[in-house]
């Protein structure tokens, strides 16, 4: 550059003016608004600038929809860098004619007790759309006031005023409380983000843990908070300045404040018992708080969307999160609820009343949010114990015993005392700890997965499905290295092996969760929808196969446990210790075997009747021109390609076995009738059992809620196939079945893991 073009524009510089509003124009792009910028005039012997915007054009023009061309050497970040600038929808630096970058906010401004209310009750909206999953940005965080607070970081009250000109002595009464609360929802905030990160949570599908670098008053100690808060509703309970309903207004909301405070100061504790009736007295609060939202008067200009931009500039604005006040309490009041069930968990009789707790407080509909459902992560795994004071060991020995090993030598724990090396109580010891810390975290791992969300719980199933068949394979052998020392005499029988048959005592266990799990996932594929209403018919066949197999696998362990309760009941000596221990192996096996019998039946019995119902053609495939029958079934049964036991089926074969083509449509119904009436007494009789019998203890009500639903949608079934059996005698051989066939929704019909069809006579 030359040096009087320096020159000229270091003097263009010098007479700039920031105050020059008046001679500048209200929008200085303005110009160029009629037609885009003429093209640059490059003046280069080697560059040769030309128009190739017809024939971009006319090149973009053969793309198909959804077709994309990238050059591989354009990056991510050049595609950042290529966004638009001055877009207010892109860019957060954007600023209108006119506007400021930061709000001009008074903080000096005395507002009305109405007003307080107004502005508490927005913030309690805000906190639950956080609990809801929305990032603080865009709710919490958007409160001037919360800003304040959090702008510098404070480290004591007393450096949390609004105003920060005048002394502690002058701030007004309506300040100080809405500075108190304002305390005991950024504390709030702090334990609720702290358990959350703690546990295990995929925070881009349930929460958002982020705080934009802005401390969570995690140096202000919890008591000094409560005690500004006590402080706050005595000076307002000594008032006679405000009418006497707004004052009582005003006291409540910060008295649920404190409340909440403690109870989630208090919830981690997995050994007090006050954590119950904290949850129970928060919700308390609630109708006194819903009563008195006619007080509050709206105060928006106290929030704002600016201050994003302190928080994350990279990021494109994005708008306030509106919660209606309905949604929100409507959410308070789950979340106490679901965590004052949760703390229940803390009673523990079983391992198998344990798992059905997790299972059942996970299925709960709505699903429990997510600060609760780490709560009940954190009661089960805590300190490396389960439930604060049950070893890990315990629990996994108790599971053991329940299902394959009922009073055995090798969950013995004098075993542990032995050191001699070629004693067999030494040597099974050692194999079974070997055992123990190979199948503790598969085990854990089942309810830590279940603690997930819905979507998540399936996905981690698929995984989990590949450990549990190799932690199978790895316990067949040390269950033939412990037969070496446990002298196990095998079963000889001709009828149904030529070859010796030994218990596998901790494979079959393995197997038995692992069927567990695999039906699991199947049935969760209803619950989400995952299955197109074509598919229904091959995977409740692949469900009730699941189902009968392990039913087959029970009866295998039956048959051991009872020729180890026979060779007890001839030791006087230890018979009647060891009696418990089999009786309540046997009770469990005999509810696992009717829950069995019960699911296949309801499965088979839904097999049958979608399969009819797509002989019929009121169940038509979708038009799928980019897959077949072979590639669908490979996307359904790819979690089970890898597993050895049981053996997938080859495509053929399945299909035969969902179509039945040997039956004609009056067969399969009649067998259709016949399995739903049959899976209808079983879900009769588990509904008639006690908390013990059907191992439930602490979640008995949600265990029979979820039967009681299974066996209305077994009678619906039933009811269902008759209909469609008289349709189809009445249309006869050659005539059209009049009928109009209705797949409802998830959350639409009696239970979520049986899809029954709803059929309505057409006239």
């Amino acid at each position: 550059m030359h040096s009087n073009g320096v020159s000229a524009i270091s003097q263009e510089a010098a007479n700039l003016n920031l105050n020059d509003h008046e001679n500048r124009p209200v929008d200085p792009f303005a110009a160029y608004d009629p037609e885009p910028p003429p093209a640059p005039k490059l003046k280069s012997k080697g560059v040769i600038a030309m128009d190739i915007t017809e024939q971009f054009t006319l090149a973009a023009q053969q793309l198909d929809i959804g077709q994309l061309v990238k050059d591989p050497f354009f990056t991510l970040f050049e595609s950042v860098g290529a966004l638009e600038i001055m877009d207010r929808k892109m860019d957060s630096g954007y600023l209108e004619p006119g506007e400021t970058m930061e709000d001009d906010f008074d903080f000096r401004q005395d507002l009305l007790p109405e007003e307080i209310i107004g502005i508490i009750d927005q913030l309690l909206c805000h906190e639950m759309a956080w609990h809801m999953g929305h990032p603080l940005a865009q709710t919490i965080f958007t409160s001037l006031y919360i800003d304040r607070i959090l702008s510098p970081c404070p480290l004591n009250v007393s450096q949390t005023f609004f105003d920060r000109s005048e002394s502690c002595a002058d701030e007004p009464m309506t300040l100080q409380i809405l500075r108190a609360y304002c305390l005991g929802l950024i504390k709030t905030c702090c334990y609720v983000n702290d358990r959350v990160k703690s546990e295990h949570t995929y925070e881009e599908e349930d929460f958002v843990t982020h705080t934009f670098h802005r401390s969570l008053l995690e140096g202000i100690e919890h008591e000094k908070i409560a005690e500004f808060l006590d402080e706050t509703i005595a000076l307002l309970a000594g008032t006679d300045d405000m009418e006497p309903v707004i004052r009582k207004a005003l006291e409540c909301r910060l008295q649920f404040r404190l409340q909440f405070l403690r109870t989630v100061e208090g919830a981690d504790s997995t050994t007090s018992g006050d954590a119950k009736k904290l949850w129970s007295d928060l919700s308390g609060f609630i109708p006194d708080l819903k009563s008195s939202l006619p007080f509050g008067k709206p105060f928006p200009s106290s929030f704002s969307v600016k201050i994003q931009r302190k928080l994350a500039s990279t990021v494109p604005p994005r708008p306030i999160v509106q919660v209606s006040q309905e949604a929100a309490f409507e959410h308070l009041e789950r979340l106490c609820l679901d965590a004052s069930v949760a703390v229940e968990v803390l009673k523990y009789s079983d391992s198998q009343s344990l798992m059905t707790f997790v299972f059942l407080f996970q299925a709960r509909k709505p699903q429990p949010s997510v600060y609760v459902r780490t709560l009940l992560q954190h009661y089960v795994f805590a300190d490396m114990t389960v439930l604060g004071a049950v070893s890990i060991r315990r629990v996994l020995d108790d599971d053991l015993a329940t299902i394959v090993l009922p009073s055995d030598q090798l969950l013995d724990q004098l075993n542990d005392e032995i050191e001699v090396p070629h004693d067999p109580r030494h040597n099974m010891a050692s194999r079974m700890e070997i055992f123990r810390s190979r199948a503790a975290g598969s085990y854990l791992d089942i309810m830590r997965t279940i603690c997930q969300n819905r979507c998540r719980i399936r996905r981690t199933f698929r995984h989990t499905i590949v450990d549990w068949d190799n932690l199978q394979m790895d316990a067949e052998e040390l269950d033939v290295e412990l037969r070496e020392f446990t002298k196990e005499e095998p079963i000889i029988d001709p009828e149904i092996s030529n070859e010796p048959i030994y218990s596998f005592p901790l494979s079959s266990w393995a197997y038995f969760y692992k069927l567990r799990i695999m039906e699991w996932l199947v049935q969760l594929g209803f619950e989400l929808e995952t299955y197109q209403p074509d598919e229904l018919a091959g995977m409740y066949w692949y469900l009730q196969y699941l189902a009968k197999t392990r039913s087959r696998h029970l009866e295998r362990i039956r048959g051991f446990v009872v020729r180890s309760l026979r060779a007890s009941l001839q030791k006087p000596e230890t018979a009647a210790a060891e009696h418990p221990g089999f009786m309540s192996a046997m009770s469990f096996i005999n509810l696992s075997s009717m829950e069995s019998a019960a699911t296949y039946g309801f499965s088979d019995a839904l097999s049958c009747l979608f399969t009819v119902l797509g002989r019929l053609s009121l169940i038509k495939p979708p038009p799928r021109p980019y897959s077949d029958d072979i590639m669908r079934y490979e996307v359904r049964m790819k979690p089970f390609y890898s597993v050895g036991l049981p053996e997938l089926l080859p495509f053929d074969e399945f299909t035969r076995h969902v179509t039945q083509p040997e039956f004609s449509t009056l067969e399969l119904l009649q067998f259709a009738g016949e399995s739903a009436m049959g899976a209808k007494k079983g879900f009769e009789v588990l509904s008639k059992l006690t908390d013990k019998e059907a191992f439930c203890q602490g979640s008995h009500d949600a265990w029979l809620s979820n039967i009681k639903a299974c066996l209305k949608a077994c009678i619906f079934t039933s009811i269902t196939i008759s209909t469609v059996k008289k349709a189809v005698e009445a249309a006869g051989t050659k005539g059209q079945v009049k009928l109009k066939v209705e797949i409802p929704l998830a959350g639409k019909g009696y239970h979520d893991w049986w899809v029954v069809p709803k059929v309505t006579p057409i006239p």
